[in-house]
């Protein structure tokens, strides 16, 4: 028995794992992938006590920390399982060094925005708040910076939690589960035990918020709540005044209960608050109508969802790498709403065929920038342009942000192009 652990990839939760790790003497294992980072890289693990491998470790670790980029089914895992090894995820690891309650939530839909969200109403209450997880920040990282903090919000992914045994969130919170990366999950069912697992360690004092978009089974002590519109605020005028948000706020304040915040507090931090880049997030500027980015819809419910928030007449641009999702549930929103498609990438002719016939009107592009071409040519201000591509983005892009970068930067390039040529009606803001 090799008494050091093993880290499973060399990203930034990977190393975060490895530095905490070394403060808890437990250094002098190995980080395993399957390509060879760069030096950089190599020095950082290096610094934290641990060398690189190739490959999986010949002896037996005494335990495994496995970063999310490894799917459950992978061989690797399959093959440390098969030897009984500890598997650990990252995000785990960290939050049993938290000394403050933690607040998880997970969901297909909303999950960062949501996370946000709390952390904003919480520190308005006057909490010192962490917030990591899927976000970006590794939940390792709080626990070498900031383990005392009295709220630790955590976002998780199913990536995260299909390996979870042991996380114990105080408040859980399940906001929604739409079809999404089935690519990775195979079926609806795993995908919903991947998220469920969130809750398995729960104990009769911890809270269970499960959306109502979710039927699968529970498992865990905690205890179970369905989310409660009943303690919703007024909306009115605000940008959470849409069925989609309205639920995932719902879900939200009903984990949030415990710390009975005021309905004055919670306008105040809805009414101040940003949505992050690419999720909804407005783009426009003078003259040039509402342009909304949501580059972060990699799924087809969320351009389902971003459809039925805007109002009024809507250009849609939509394509990448399809997931293989059914295409049947955006034809009745199609068919109630004027909407112009412009599809584009490999997804595009399959969504055009789907669609064609319940569109204003419909056209195919090779890729982004074709697409916009023919956006401002033929858009009016009065109608919205919508970038939700509901697909994956990995065709063209190294993921949803670069994608949605790019989006913003064709819109500057042809903003001073087009818009003395947009028609003069009453522009929507």
């Amino acid at each position: 028995m090799n008494s050091r652990p093993c880290i499973l990839g060399t990203g930034s939760s990977g190393l975060a794992a490895a530095r905490l790790l070394r403060r808890q003497d437990l250094g002098g294992g190995c980080v395993c992938a399957e390509k060879v980072p760069p030096p950089a890289v190599r020095e950082a693990f290096a610094d934290a006590g641990f060398s690189f491998q190739q490959g999986l470790p010949d002896g037996i670790p005494s335990q495994v920390v496995v970063s999310p980029g490894f799917a459950l089914d992978h061989l690797w895992l399959e093959a440390l399982r098969a030897r009984e090894i500890p598997l650990i995820p990252e995000f785990a690891l960290g939050a049993a060094g938290l000394s403050g309650r933690v607040v998880a939530i997970t969901g297909s839909l909303g999950k960062t925005t949501m996370a946000m969200l709390a952390a904003e109403l919480l520190r308005a209450e006057g909490k010192s708040v962490t917030l990591s997880g899927n976000i970006g920040v590794p939940v390792s990282e709080v626990a070498l910076t900031q383990p005392a903090a009295d709220v630790h919000v955590i976002e998780l992914s199913s990536f995260q939690t299909e390996l979870n045994e042991d996380f114990r969130p105080d408040i859980g919170i399940l906001l929604n589960l739409f079809p999404n990366h089935l690519d990775r999950h195979h079926s609806m069912e795993a995908y919903a035990k991947a998220k469920a697992r969130m809750f398995r360690a729960q104990t009769a004092g911890d809270l269970a918020v499960i959306s109502e978009t979710f039927s699968g089974p529970v498992p865990g002590s905690g205890r179970k709540r369905v989310p409660d519109v009943r303690c919703l605020p007024d909306l009115t005028g605000t940008a959470f005044d849409t069925p989609p948000l309205r639920a995932n706020l719902a879900a939200l304040l009903t984990g949030l209960a415990d710390f009975q915040l005021s309905e004055s507090l919670i306008l105040q931090v809805l009414n101040r608050f940003e949505f992050p880049p690419h999720r909804m997030q407005e783009v426009g500027g003078p003259g040039t109508g509402r342009i909304i980015d949501d580059s972060k819809s990699t799924c087809l419910s969320a351009t389902l969802a971003a459809l039925k928030s805007v109002p009024g007449p809507v250009r849609l641009i939509a394509g990448g790498v399809p997931k293989g999702e059914s295409l049947e549930p955006l034809k009745a929103c199609l068919r109630e709403k004027t909407v112009h498609l412009h599809l584009f990438g490999s997804a595009g002719p399959e969504m055009a065929d789907a669609w064609g016939d319940f569109a204003a009107t419909c056209g195919v592009f090779l890729d982004l920038s074709a697409c916009m071409d023919d956006v401002f040519q033929q858009r009016s201000c009065t109608e919205t342009l919508l970038f939700s591509p509901g697909c994956a983005s990995f065709d063209q892009y190294s993921g949803y942000a670069e994608r949605g970068k790019h989006f913003q930067s064709l819109i500057r390039q042809h903003t001073s192009k087009y818009v003395k040529a947009l028609k003069p009606e009453k522009e929507i803001v």
